[in-house]
């Protein structure tokens, strides 16, 4: 009797631990474009509506490292805003719908694809560029990024992921 409950309780423990990692994936596949641990921070901002920020981005060579930075920098403006650093960035993210992510997940997924239409929203600032070997295949790597937020507000109210300034009035 005492084995049949050990070993059910160690079956029950294999499931939960199987889902638990399912969902994990889920939550990956549906955010694919963006690596969630990335880190940001206001450089002052520039001209016609520029953002300078420095973003760290990670990858298995330097460079995919640096490309995963512009789409960070990007995920940054529209959905956490930026926080630290110098004065001056918007600290209010574009996309302050709850669920907005999810929601628009076709155009997200379409707009942060490689390639895609985020390329049209950022610049390299510099060449100056902060390289941290992380292990044996990781790279951590830090850009100076401009971002067109004034652009990229407009390109979300034309696609309705946001509502256009001034309409609440």
């Amino acid at each position: 009797m005492i084995k049949k409950v050990g070993l059910l309780v160690m079956l029950s423990v294999f499931a939960f631990a199987l889902s638990a990692n399912a969902q994990t994936k889920k939550q990956k596949k549906m955010a694919g474009y963006v690596i969630s641990n990335y880190e940001v921070e206001c450089m002052g901002t520039g001209v016609d509506g520029t953002q300078l920020v420095k973003v760290w981005g990670f990858g298995n060579k330097p460079d995919d490292a640096a490309y995963q930075a512009k789409k960070n920098a990007v995920h940054a403006v529209m959905f956490k805003g930026i926080r630290g650093g110098k004065p001056g960035c918007m600290s209010r993210p574009l996309v302050t719908a709850p669920g907005a992510e999810q929601l628009h997940s076709d155009y997200f997924n379409t707009f942060f694809s490689d390639g895609g239409r985020y390329l049209n929203f950022v610049s390299q600032s510099g060449s100056q560029v902060d390289r941290i070997k992380m292990d044996k295949k990781q790279y951590k790597v830090g850009v100076v990024i401009s971002v067109a937020h004034a652009e990229l507000r407009r390109e979300l109210e034309a696609a309705g992921v946001i509502k256009k300034m001034g309409a609440g009035f």
